[in-house]
Order: structure tokens, then C-alpha cells, then sequence
């Protein structure tokens, strides 16, 4: 069969489009590094390359929160020892205090003193923030501080009782922080005792204020647990002459305890053993109007927070004359102290403890990452890396390929009927 010549010239053009097209490729691999260049390179490959980047990226991911977790934990860590060195002064303190035989008014007063300076050490590392910020102990609330007030009237919490959970791969969470409700409000106490607060919607302003309350007679308190109190404003012209009074009554059953007791700002108020002061212009019911009047709390528990704890027994030994009563109170005080503190501790151990596994969690689970992470890029530079000397070598053949189809092609448009006469 006769072969044209246009159709030799066409073979030897298209030979050499060929080759210059896997030059161009090899030169791109060279410039890039990459020896996949598109998914119409090699699909299968392609496919395995966006799985290994995804996973990588989630490793990244991973790392990160890890990091985030273990400096939330170690914060915590940190302050709950200051916490537990600072219990572990205040039982000192206490054991000092347990000598009434000896000590005078002015030494326990002494002592008080102290006593108030680690109640503010404590409300400071119970409102310790990470390195974002965020209170550790206010639960999901980290914005807000965990507790607010001063050392006259109490401290409330003010966070909630969730805990940060962080992913670190693909199934598993790692709690990286701990409510303070769990560790500081929660805690046992030795005897059955009452928490105090102020209703929500109480319209006084400044807000009335009802002390943190002190069990004064055990006994008698204890036969009326677990009742609780509710301390409610009536009209002022429900007293002659009109003023201020109030009405207290079991929350459970609207038993009266006492009616229309006229109000006066700062008056120890005892009843069923405890002892409470109100303080402030509260606002009265208003039959004409429909306004409610302010209303107090006395909530019975048997679990006692241990800035309560603190606050009790700084203002008994503050309360110390040397009278044979304030001498029984101390001593009183200085056991529920004491035992209160032992409580406390022990939930700061229990949980450092667990602070403990959590981080030697993540140690492993970041190794784990880490050498998943190195076979991950291993395989996939196998995938996409160019191999330089490979590619170099492949160009130089495809180059002296391209002369040769080059040279080639010369020689064939010269060749024609009349060269050959």
C-alpha cells in the first residue's frame, strides 16, 4: 500500500505533540512536585489522596483540641491544689481556734482576720480562668464568674453544673473541666444546716440582703429539718403604727411561725435555731396596687458550701467575748469546720485525681495521633510527591525522544521525487 506523504507528515506531527505533551507534564510535576497532577491522572490514586488530606486535616483538628483540653485541665489541676493548701491552712487555724481554754478575744479576732483573707484567696481560684479566659468553674456559663457576692453577705453560684467535653478523635470525648457546683456548693456537711437567699423578683433597690444564717441551736433546728422558711413582706398597713413588718412561714405547708413582726435593718431573727439578719429598705406588698412585697429564703441542706463554711467560722471566732457561751460555739464551729474541710478535700482529691487519667488520656491519644499522622503523610507523598531524580532522568529521555522525532521529520518533508533523480 502506497503511503502519502501528507500522511507521513501527519504520524511524525502527531509523534511529536505527543511528546511534548508528556515533556510539559514532567516539566509541571518538576515545578510543582507533584506527581498526580489531576484526578484524570490517576482516579484511584486521587481518591485515596483526598482521603488521607481529610484525615489529616481532622488529625490537625484533633491536636488542636487536645491542647485545648490539656491547658483547661491543668488549670484546673493548678487551682484546685491552691485550694486544697489553702483548706489545709484554715484547718490550722482551726485547731488553733478549738483552744478556748486560752486564747482571748483579740487573738481570735486575730484569727478572723486571717480567716477572711483566705475567704477571698478562695473566691479568686474559684473563679479561675484558662488561658482563653473562660471561668473553668462556671460549667457552660464560662463568660460568668462562678461566684459573685462579698464576705458580708455571701456568695452565690452563679454558674451551672455542666462540664466541657472535647472531641480528641473520631468516638471519643474527654471532660475538660469540672463544675464548681460539684466542688465547692456540693459538699457534705457534718451537721443538718440551712442555705439563705433573696427571691429573683424581689423589687427593692438596692436589692435587700439576708446574711448567710448560722445554726445556733442544733437540736432544735434539727427537729424541724428538713422544713424550710420563707420570710415575705407584708403592707405596711397591716401594724399600727403602719411601717415595715414581715410574716415567716414553713414553705411546705404555709404554716405561720411568726406574723407581722416589725422590720428593723440588721436584727438577729432566731427561729427554730437559726439565726438570721436582714439588711436593707425592702420593698412592701401593695394590696391596692397588686405589687408583691420582697421575699427571703431559709432553705434547709445538708450540704454546706465551703465559702459558707468559711464565713461561719470567721464570724464565730469574730464573735468570741470569753463568755461560756461564745466558748461552746467556737468549739462548736471548729468541729463542723473541721469536719467540712475533711469533705472538701476529699472532693478535691477524688477529682485531681481524675484530672490525672484524663490528661494521661490525651497524652496517649496525642501519641496516637501523631504516628497516625506520620504514616498518613508517608503515604500520601508516596501518592502525590514527585520523585525528583525519577522525573529529571524521564525528561532528559523524553527530550532526546523529541530531538530524535524532530530530526526525524526534517529528513522526511525533505525527501520528495526530484531528491530522488
Amino acid at each position: 500500500m502506497r503511503i502519502s506523504t501528507l500522511h507521513t507528515f501527519n504520524i511524525a506531527n502527531n509523534n511529536m505533540a505527543k511528546v511534548n505533551q508528556e515533556i510539559a507534564k514532567t516539566q509541571e510535576q518538576l515545578s510543582t512536585g507533584k506527581k498526580v497532577l489531576s484526578a484524570a491522572d490517576d482516579p484511584v490514586a486521587s481518591t485515596r489522596m483526598q482521603q488521607l488530606i481529610d484525615n489529616i486535616s481532622s488529625i490537625e483538628q484533633y491536636k488542636k483540641n487536645i491542647t485545648l483540653s490539656k491547658n483547661n485541665l491543668v488549670a484546673e489541676e493548678e487551682a484546685l491544689n491552691s485550694v486544697n493548701n489553702l483548706v489545709q491552712r484554715v484547718e490550722e487555724l482551726a485547731v488553733q481556734a478549738g483552744n478556748t481554754a486560752t486564747l482571748s478575744a483579740s487573738e481570735y479576732s486575730a484569727l478572723a482576720a486571717e480567716v477572711d483573707i483566705r475567704i477571698n484567696e478562695l473566691v479568686g481560684l474559684a473563679n479561675t480562668r484558662n488561658s482563653n479566659g473562660d471561668y473553668i468553674f462556671s460549667g457552660y456559663k464560662s463568660n460568668s464568674p462562678a461566684f459573685v457576692g462579698d464576705s458580708v453577705n455571701g456568695f452565690s453560684f452563679q454558674g451551672d453544673e455542666g462540664s466541657i467535653n472535647i472531641k480528641v478523635d473520631n468516638n471519643s470525648f474527654v471532660q475538660s473541666s469540672d463544675s464548681g457546683k460539684a466542688l465547692f456548693v456540693d459538699i457534705p456537711s457534718a451537721n443538718n444546716t440551712v442555705n439563705t437567699s433573696i427571691s429573683p423578683s424581689n423589687r427593692s433597690n438596692p436589692p435587700l440582703s439576708i446574711s448567710i444564717g448560722e445554726v445556733v441551736d442544733q437540736i432544735a433546728y434539727d427537729d424541724f429539718y428538713p422544713e424550710d422558711m420563707v420570710i415575705s413582706f407584708n403592707d405596711d398597713n397591716d401594724i399600727n403604727p403602719p411601717g415595715k413588718n414581715f410574716t415567716i412561714t414553713e414553705k411546705s405547708t404555709g404554716k405561720v411561725i411568726e406574723s407581722n413582726h416589725r422590720y428593723v435593718s440588721g436584727e438577729q431573727l432566731t427561729y427554730h435555731g437559726v439565726a438570721v439578719r436582714i439588711v436593707g429598705n425592702p420593698a412592701s406588698n401593695d394590696t391596692g396596687s397588686g405589687l408583691i412585697g420582697d421575699k427571703l429564703f431559709i432553705d434547709s441542706s445538708n450540704n454546706q458550701d465551703i465559702l459558707t463554711t468559711l464565713m461561719r467560722f470567721r464570724d464565730a471566732l469574730n464573735a468570741f467575748d470569753g463568755s461560756q457561751m461564745t466558748r461552746d460555739r467556737v468549739r462548736s464551729v471548729v468541729a463542723s469546720t473541721l469536719s467540712n474541710l475533711d469533705s472538701t478535700q476529699d472532693t478535691i482529691a477524688e477529682t485531681v485525681t481524675k484530672i490525672g487519667a484524663r490528661i494521661n488520656t490525651l497524652d496517649s491519644t496525642e501519641e496516637q495521633h501523631f504516628d497516625t499522622e506520620l504514616v498518613s503523610n508517608t503515604i500520601l507523598s508516596d501518592l502525590r510527591d514527585v520523585d525528583y531524580a525519577e522525573a529529571a532522568s524521564r525528561l532528559s529521555a523524553q527530550t532526546l525522544v523529541l530531538q530524535a522525532a524532530q530530526a526525524t521529520f526534517l529528513r522526511i518533508t525533505k525527501l520528495n521525487l526530484f531528491s530522488r533523480l
